[in-house]
């Protein structure tokens, strides 16, 4: 395909973060921001697919535009964004409480990415974690088109919908698991184990995908489903202000270095670098310095419909 540019399908959210020494700030959020900052520090042309209501800050659309992230398949609904509640233990735990709240998984429901009608000018797609139906819609028409996909899950879908992903592994380039997802995905494997039986997952006569194994403070762990090989890549020194958004923001940038025609190993230490890079600021503002965190006051300004 003569075409360069990569689409990221994912959510945003209005994310509180509160790390372990009690502070909570407002940052901007979402896997498909991390994933669509990441792929353009990358060096890709990025266009991220998701939906926002009014209550999201339009300064922070016109920050990810000045970024160089295309907008032009954003969606703005009038039913609110997700808001989602992070904290960050000392040993290193993170806690999702939004997990547990009714409204969350309604704005999650009416927030969905859809994706364009067409998909022509995408060369590699990010599928951010969603849920299984809606990553499978998206594969079958990425197939359709040709466009190679990247594909993360979450541990709240990798526990609940995890014989549906399997599934959908032969029709992937790229998986993304983080080492706790594998181990709901292949239980009672060792992490080396889980993420090289998942690279072995191809279509008949066809080879697996590239799996790359996120281990948090340990690095990453890349596997090529063609049997080309596996690597090991320890973390790089960090001083960690906020970790949330490092694994979203290195699929991005594994994506993006792979488009430009990078072997996994070079794309991993592509991602690797930008993934170091997002834990030394508040949320995103390492990766954009237009994106600091917010007061709560400031939370709650709408965006300007186009």
């Amino acid at each position: 395909m003569s075409s360069q540019r990569l689409l990221v399908m994912g959510y945003l959210s209005i994310d509180t973060v509160t790390q372990a020494d009690g502070a909570s700030r407002i940052v901007p959020g979402g896997a498909g921001l991390y994933a669509a900052l990441g792929a353009a520090r990358a060096g890709a042309q990025v266009d991220l697919c998701a939906s926002i209501g009014t209550d999201f800050p339009a300064a922070w659309i016109a920050a990810l535009e000045a970024a160089g992230v295309g907008t032009s398949q954003l969606a703005r609904q009038e039913y609110p964004s997700r808001r989602a509640h992070i904290d960050h233990a000392a040993d290193g735990r993170r806690g999702s409480r939004h997990y547990d709240d009714p409204a969350w998984w309604e704005a999650s429901r009416r927030h969905a990415p859809a994706p364009p009608d067409d998909l022509s000018a995408y060369r590699v797609a990010v599928a951010c974690p969603m849920p299984a139906k809606s990553l499978g819609d998206f594969l079958a028409r990425a197939d359709r088109s040709g466009v190679a996909v990247v594909a993360d899950t979450n541990e709240i879908f990798a526990s609940t919908e995890g014989e549906a992903i399997l599934e959908m592994l032969p029709f992937l380039d790229v998986f993304a698991p983080s080492r706790e997802e594998t181990r709901l995905l292949a239980p009672g494997m060792s992490d080396d184990a889980a993420a090289r039986d998942l690279a072995a997952r191809g279509r008949a006569g066809t080879e697996g995908p590239v799996v790359i194994q996120k281990r948090g403070a340990e690095g990453l762990f890349i596997i090529d489903g063609r049997g080309i090989g596996e690597w090991y890549l320890p973390a790089l020194t960090a001083d960690v202000v906020d970790p949330t958004g490092a694994g979203d923001a290195t699929v991005g940038a594994f994506a993006a270095a792979r488009m430009q025609g990078a072997p996994p190993l070079e794309a991993g230490r592509t991602a690797q670098r930008i993934g170091t890079l997002v834990v030394s600021g508040h949320g995103p503002s390492a990766l954009c310095a237009a994106l600091p965190p917010l007061s709560s006051s400031c939370a709650g300004q709408g965006v300007l419909v186009r």
